[in-house]
């Protein structure tokens, strides 16, 4: 139904649901598209089972029908309740994940062809025809077509016959070229003629009349009724399902500001260079600074200024840096042979020790890596999960993914996945979101914490602060959208000039507030609680924000503005958090920040 002929695309037509038996109908139609100006038509029988036809008449059979939608139910959830039992026994689901999941199942509105397939109501024929005419001499070409149905089983209501009819115009233009050109590369002479054509969709005026005043002489139900029965059908494709709003934050609300700064030695643009976003900036709970690159230092702010000192030797050439709850600061580097190294060190407290991976994990791809809460440091490498005890042992289990991606597909007529590949709370688990996401703890391979999410690209968040962050790309342009974990659903969308090639993310320690930079000259402070700015910060035309962090007492925001073009240097520049919104460290929630460089952490 609704498609011009098999495999063709959907157009959405013109339909009618007329209260009269099937034959009466059909033979009505036959004769008036027989009549002089509607000749031409072509009949086809398409009667078929029902359960080989469109998906969406399950729903709307379903909807009329609460025996029926309960045997589809059943057969749902107990073709689902193997899998999400082997699932919650291999720690790939929480319990929580586990009730949620089998109650979305047997809530589901659509069902698939298995399950169809099982229940006998599905196996009765349905008489069905289709008509179907082409006027190629027409300008533009012009294509009719409709079915006629008996609708009486899936509308509960009988005699029903449906019939519905649409159409496809057809503009085919040719043009004279005298070249032939490949973009980006060159244009040879190649005289020819070169068409183009386009369609759309279009019904025939003298079709649609004339299929109105059969309607109305057949006494069809008006269109009111007509779209109450057949509910099911607009559900499916989600017609006239308007997204809850989501209401908007703007950084423009707020006037913008400015800051003074620290300088920084000219040198910083090349340990630190605006092409590698590989480096690091940490704030420390002593209230020092530390930044990796070319070479690492430590700043140490005094007063209006900042001093700079080497960080220890062993530590110059590591890169991208996390810090643990206890101040251990773990930094990656890479030897000349492409081998990747773990560096730890406790900045003031002697030399950094450098722990070499097992052989497998020598050339390790780059997906993720994060200090314990215990100690130690955890690696992931695709499905296998490496952890560096605090005696500088290695261990390794794996993740069961394909495990996971069954109960995906056991999940794809209850509720939409929303993928996000990496998301980063920094509270040592290794995160991911499908149908709702979760967290992986890699000492034991096991699912431990989740949270609904209907929102895909989530890649940044505070578990305390119970929120996460996707870049979402609509109407409005490119926006950050902020949902609740707790319910899954969208808080606020932040609409800030820093959503355009963010190059920094920081939050405070229980993740009051965020800071978001953008690779030009633009900051933005949210207060996450009270969902609106408190920072439009503008730094000068030549300076660009590649880094920040939240001091650890949560009282200042660390901006690292590097000059932009042939200018050397950098600036370091402090904002003081208001009162009443200043959000130190305790216990293990600390300050964590993003930088996105190039990398798609941040998309």
């Amino acid at each position: 139904m609704m498609r011009p002929g098999p495999g063709a695309s959907y157009e959405q037509g013109i339909y009618y649901l007329i209260p009269q038996p099937y034959e009466a109908v059909k033979t009505s139609l036959e004769q008036d598209l027989a009549s002089p100006g509607l000749s031409g038509f072509q009949w086809r029988n398409d009667s078929a089972a029902l359960s080989r036809m469109e998906f969406y008449w399950a729903r709307v059979s379903a909807t009329h029908d609460p025996a029926l939608r309960e045997t589809l139910s059943q057969q749902a959830s107990q073709a689902a309740a193997p899998v999400l039992e082997r699932a919650l026994r291999a720690g790939v689901i929480t319990r929580t994940e586990h009730a949620d999941f089998a109650r979305a199942i047997a809530a589901q509105p659509g069902h698939a062809d298995k399950t169809i397939g099982q229940a006998p109501f599905f196996a009765q024929t349905i008489p069905r025809w289709s008509f179907y005419r082409e006027q190629a001499k027409s300008r533009p070409a012009q294509k009719d077509y409709g079915t006629v149905m008996d609708v009486s089983p899936m509308a509960g209501r009988s005699p029903m016959t449906l019939v519905w009819f649409g159409g496809t115009s057809t503009t085919v233009s040719r043009q004279f070229n005298l070249f032939s050109c490949m973009v980006g590369v060159t244009c040879v002479p190649n005289p020819h003629i070169e068409r183009k054509t386009e369609s759309a969709s279009r019904t025939d005026p003298a079709l649609e009349r004339a299929v109105a005043e059969f309607a109305q002489r057949m006494q069809a139900l008006p269109p009111s009724d007509a779209d109450r029965i057949m509910q099911g059908y607009f559900d499916a494709y989600g017609y006239g399902v308007s997204p809850a709003a989501v209401p908007v934050v703007r950084s423009a609300s707020l006037p913008e500001t400015s800051l003074p700064g620290a300088e920084l030695p000219a040198d910083e643009s090349m340990l630190r260079r605006y092409d590698n976003h590989d480096w690091s900036l940490l704030a420390l709970p002593d209230g020092s600074l530390l930044a990796s690159g070319n070479a690492s230092h430590l700043y140490l702010p005094q007063g209006d200024a900042v001093e700079r000192r080497d960080a220890a030797p062993g530590f110059g050439q590591a890169f991208k840096l996390k810090i643990a709850a206890d101040g251990l600061v773990w930094g990656s580097s890479m030897g000349n042979d492409g081998a990747h190294a773990l560096v730890a060190w406790r900045p003031g407290q002697g030399k950094p020790h450098s722990y070499a991976p097992p052989q497998d994990l020598r050339y390790w791809p780059a997906d993720g890596w994060s200090p314990r809460p215990a100690g130690g440091v955890a690696v992931r490498a695709g499905d296998s999960l490496f952890v560096l005890s605090p005696q500088g042992e290695w261990s390794q289990r794996a993740w069961n993914s394909a495990l996971r991606g069954e109960v995906d597909d056991a999940l794809e007529q209850a509720m939409p996945r929303a993928r996000s590949n990496r998301i980063h709370f920094g509270d040592s688990l290794f995160w991911s979101a499908g149908r709702g996401a979760y967290g992986i703890d890699p000492g034991s391979a096991r699912v431990a914490r989740s949270f609904k999410a209907a929102t895909g690209n989530l890649f940044f968040g505070s578990l305390p602060g119970n929120w996460a962050l996707a870049a979402i790309t609509g109407n409005g342009g490119r926006r950050f959208r902020v949902i609740d974990l707790a319910t899954g659903l969208p808080r606020f969308d932040v609409d800030t000039p820093t959503v355009h090639n963010t190059s920094s993310l920081a939050r405070s320690a229980r993740g009051r507030l965020l800071a978001v930079s953008g690779s030009d000259n633009a900051v933005t402070v949210l207060d996450m609680a009270e969902e609106k700015p408190v920072l439009n910060l503008r730094l000068p035309k030549n300076e660009s924000a590649s880094a920040m962090a939240f001091s650890w007492k949560g009282d200042k925001l660390w901006i690292y503005a590097r000059k932009v073009g042939a200018a050397d240097g950098a600036r370091l520049i402090a904002w003081n958090v208001p009162d009443g919104l200043a959000d130190g460290a305790a216990a293990a929630d600390f300050p964590d920040q993003l930088r996105c460089g190039y990398s798609m952490d941040c998309r």
